[in-house]
């Protein structure tokens, strides 16, 4: 995106949370995405953005990334097609060889099977995050003894949060925040689960 604003660029909605008030589209040409904030639909009137939504707006670039400032018009998204329900499968009986079919063939013993080491499981990693894109969260919760703690992303729906300690805040320029507060962050997976790398108000 040039340092100019850009009109009449096309659109989808990749998600919009109307309780918080913004989400983001990506443009229909693959070259990225934009913020949307609910105060440029309020000359719209009454209108409902679900994922898929078709867009025409403008694009500015600000200080913090490519933002949408006008919308002139919306496509709504295609409904969703439901998939055919599968029949479940049937068991198929091995009949004994040679002798009457309905015969009951005696059940082999039960060959004797050696524990398998258990395997640990690690927690799912958040997906990869490229370097300086940021994610919407929402503090889980943050401890000033252990100086920790974790943030639910609003598109995870893993729940495994993601970690972040008070080094991350000052590095931030942050040094402190409240749970249940809104936050924008640059996360990596990691061994125990993602873990911030950068963390900003929103």
């Amino acid at each position: 995106m040039s340092e100019e604003q850009k009109q009449q660029v096309t659109a989808v909605v990749k998600w919009y949370k109307a309780d918080k008030g913004f989400g983001f589209v990506r443009f229909a040409d693959g070259s990225g995405e934009a913020f949307l904030h609910s105060r440029v639909l309020a000359s719209l009137g009454e209108v409902s953005l679900t994922e898929g939504t078709g867009l025409v707006c403008d694009i500015a670039e600000t200080p913090k990334g490519p933002q949408v400032v006008a919308i002139h018009s919306i496509t709504p998204a295609d409904p969703a097609e439901a998939k055919p329900a599968r029949a479940p499968k049937q068991r198929r009986q091995r009949q004994p060889e040679g002798g009457d079919p309905q015969a009951v063939r005696p059940a082999a013993p039960a060959a004797i099977r050696e524990p398998k080491p258990r395997r640990e499981r690690s927690a799912p990693a958040l997906m990869p995050v490229p370097t300086g894109e940021m994610i919407y969260g929402t503090v889980r919760w943050y401890n000033l003894d252990s100086q920790s703690g974790l943030i639910d992303p609003w598109d995870d729906e893993t729940g495994i949060g993601v970690y972040f300690d008070r080094a991350i805040l000052r590095q931030s320029g942050l040094e402190v925040v409240a749970d249940g507060e809104d936050v924008r962050f640059v996360a990596v997976p990691g061994d125990g689960g993602p873990t911030a790398l950068r963390v900003e108000l929103v």
